[in-house]
């Protein structure tokens, strides 16, 4: 088993499971990838509201099938995601703010080591303490 090299935020996850744009990279990237628990629940609500024919158990099967791993939230990542979000919403900025989800999954990167991608241009602007690479 190869060993992960990223961790991926609902948006990539989102772009594979309902063909958009972006689904080849992303789908080179399964099979190294982590994604946090939180982000597979937001990915797999997601594809149901977007219309995905497949049921919640289905879509995650077929994640696991195309080698994506699965990593728990710690409380060390609640705690430096609320950091993360907390300091971004002080800072009232027009560039965003990081919602729940995206915080954890930053959160869950830096406790890892690996590079964070997503599709959100914001995080670029974030002192973050690993890489960060849009997906798009």
């Amino acid at each position: 088993m190869t060993p992960p090299r990223v961790v991926l935020d609902a948006s990539a996850v989102l772009e594979w499971l309902l063909a958009r744009k972006h689904k080849l990279v992303i789908a080179k990237l399964l099979p190294v990838a982590v994604l946090p628990a939180s982000a597979l629940t937001e990915a797999l609500y997601n594809a149901v509201l977007a219309g995905h024919a497949l049921d919640p158990q289905s879509l995650y099967d077929a994640l696991l099938v195309a080698g994506l791993r699965i990593e728990p939230v710690t409380a060390v990542d609640s705690i430096r995601a609320g950091e993360l979000i907390a300091s971004t919403r002080l800072a009232n900025s027009a560039a965003g703010s990081l919602s729940l989800g995206d915080g954890l999954c930053i959160a869950v990167a830096e406790r890892l080591g690996l590079t964070v991608t997503g599709g959100d241009q914001f995080w670029e602007t974030l002192d973050l303490r690993v890489s960060y690479m849009p997906y798009n």
